[in-house]
């Protein structure tokens, strides 16, 4: 019982001090440095729990979490094209030069693409 409660307290530390470790070696790669730290604390966040030892239910519609992930990876892509001058008229709404907006995109689809993966595990 006091491993338990333990794993419960240390494992997000230790997620954390990774996590923050990750994102100050990320700090100058321009475009993709965000969405790799978006990316980041989207996996941490899905990871959270389930590394501290809390159960999930299973949800048989967890594994439609794909289709908004494969959206927002293709808007993060379309984003980037964006940044280097290639755009598409149409798709110009999607155009974004903020930082904040590449990263949160990321943690999002990370996020739906880990938890849609462990919400489908036998």
């Amino acid at each position: 019982m006091f491993l338990r409660k333990l794993t419960v307290l240390v494992v997000p530390i230790l997620l954390l001090l990774v996590t923050a470790w990750a994102m100050r070696l990320m700090a100058d790669w321009g475009f993709w440095g965000n969405a790799a730290k978006g990316a980041l604390l989207g996996l941490s966040l899905a990871l959270l729990l389930p590394l501290s030892g809390a159960r999930r239910q299973k949800n048989r519609f967890a594994r439609l979490l794909w289709i908004p992930t494969a959206a927002l990876i293709l808007i993060v892509a379309y984003q980037y094209l964006a940044s280097i001058g290639q755009s598409i008229p149409a798709l110009r709404f999607l155009e974004t030069q903020s930082p904040q907006t590449v990263l949160t995109e990321s943690a999002f689809a990370l996020f739906m693409l880990v938890s849609g993966f462990w919400g489908t595990a036998e």
